[in-house]
């Protein structure tokens, strides 16, 4: 009888909807980056963030650009412009 709750414990592993993270990838406009030292931060404060798996940084006439990788089961889009802001690059999604 040591098999059914071995049993009950792997399909509801298997079930669950938040153990399958899908990958997603948004595009960040920040603002206030105006100097050399502003995208490293920027992409510090974005890969400090749980679930990030990549971010690239392209630097343009006072923003940056912010191309992230997540995982949505771990951080969220709302998340990400929270670290930007709260470094002191508020960013918002490129349409």
């Amino acid at each position: 009888m040591k098999i059914l709750p071995l049993f009950a414990l792997t399909a509801l592993l298997f079930s669950s909807g938040a153990a399958f993270a899908t990958e997603r990838t948004v595009t960040l406009n920040v603002a206030n980056a105006t100097c050399e030292l502003c995208g490293p931060i920027v992409k510090r404060s974005l890969t400090r963030v749980s679930g990030v798996l990549d971010v690239q940084i392209s630097e343009g006439d006072g923003a940056a650009i912010a191309k992230v990788r997540f995982e949505d089961n771990r951080t969220d889009v709302p998340a990400l412009i929270a670290a930007t802001t709260n470094a002191g690059y508020p960013s918002h999604t490129v349409q």
